[in-house]
């Protein structure tokens, strides 16, 4: 499954957000599209801390959780590598497949960065 994943995965010059999912769902309101992005971002740090704590504690079934948490969100956003990794994520837990699980999360955990820049850079000029 993972190397699926790294297939798919983006390179360095590729955006991982496709903003026009967004501003078709809302209609090109940016104001609601940059709320909406900014929440995914709340939302998507706070449940890698939880990963984090999972993988700490060695809890699969809650890291599998996790990841079956943050796909559908991410796919909504337009970040498909994202919520593919989360996917991967999920499936290794299920698999029991610890090397895949931690491989995953350091790609989960890099891909957040890079989204959280692209989203913060993207809106930093849309006013409230």
């Amino acid at each position: 499954m993972i190397k699926e994943v790294e297939k798919g995965l983006l390179s360095d010059e590729s955006l991982p957000v496709n903003i026009t999912v967004l501003r078709q769902m809302f209609h090109d309101n940016s104001v609601l599209v940059r709320k909406f992005c900014l929440k995914f971002i709340e939302v998507a740090n706070n449940t890698l801390s939880e990963m984090k704590v999972a993988h700490a504690e060695k809890d699969l079934s809650a890291l599998g959780r996790l990841g079956h948490k943050l796909k559908s969100s991410a796919r909504t956003i337009g970040a498909l590598s994202f919520a593919d990794l989360c996917e991967a994520l999920e499936q290794a837990s299920a698999d029991n497949n610890w090397l895949d699980v931690e491989t995953i999360l350091a790609k989960i955990s890099s891909l957040l960065k890079r989204i959280t820049e692209q989203l913060e850079n993207e809106f930093s000029k849309v006013s409230e």
